[in-house]
């Protein structure tokens, strides 16, 4: 029986008791990322030139300094969040080439307006296909790619966990990178993007 008696709520108790906050309109309204005001870049990733890697990115969120090489690329949102998120709107074709993010958790593909098609394995030998709405979620460590088969643009949601590497990487299957330096792109030593310059052009 609790009658005549005094009942205390202990601090560990007291940290499940809803906590008052004031956050003004215009706080939150720094913290929304509208679709049709994100600036997409088509050369977020050293496979933008290659067959099969065309695609334009939006970073809503990222963790630590976020998963892109782009050294221009910045999330909408810029407050530091425990994961990585991006619109990509991939055309017919189009997609990214094998990769895996090493320090990161799982990376998970949402298409939300058409089929989609995933591979992965070390030469990207198994494959299969996620239509609008469906989810997976590829472990790290394993090498993962997508692509856009169909004849309409596909657009998706890519979220990849922070992980231990204060937000993550990128690292490419060496066929990706050998095939992107013949279009003259390659990573710097920070694993930016970088373009060499061709012998005899201006500086």
């Amino acid at each position: 029986m609790l009658s005549g008696t005094q009942r205390t709520v202990s601090p560990a108790q007291g940290n499940f008791m809803q906590q008052s906050t004031s956050t003004s309109k215009e706080q939150i309204e720094r913290r929304i990322a509208r679709y049709g005001e994100l600036p997409g870049t088509t050369s977020a990733f050293i496979d933008s030139r290659l067959p099969g890697g065309q695609k334009q990115n939006f970073k809503l969120v990222a963790a630590g300094k976020g998963i892109f090489e782009n050294p221009d690329m910045r999330p909408a949102i810029p407050v530091p969040h425990n994961i990585n998120m991006s619109w990509v709107l991939i055309p017919p074709g189009g997609g990214s080439n094998l990769h895996d993010h090493p320090g990161s958790g799982a990376e998970l593909f949402i298409p939300v307006d058409g089929p989609l098609t995933i591979y992965w394995g070390d030469d990207g030998e198994q494959q299969t296909t996620l239509q609008k709405f469906d989810c997976v979620s590829i472990p790290e460590g394993l090498m993962r790619g997508f692509r856009n088969d169909g004849d309409k643009p596909v657009l998706m949601l890519a979220i990849v966990d922070g992980g231990a590497a204060g937000g993550g990487s990128v690292r490419w299957h060496q066929s990706v990178l050998e095939r992107a330096a013949q279009t003259g792109l390659y990573l710097d030593a920070s694993g930016k993007l970088a373009q060499r310059v061709s012998e005899g052009a201006e500086k």
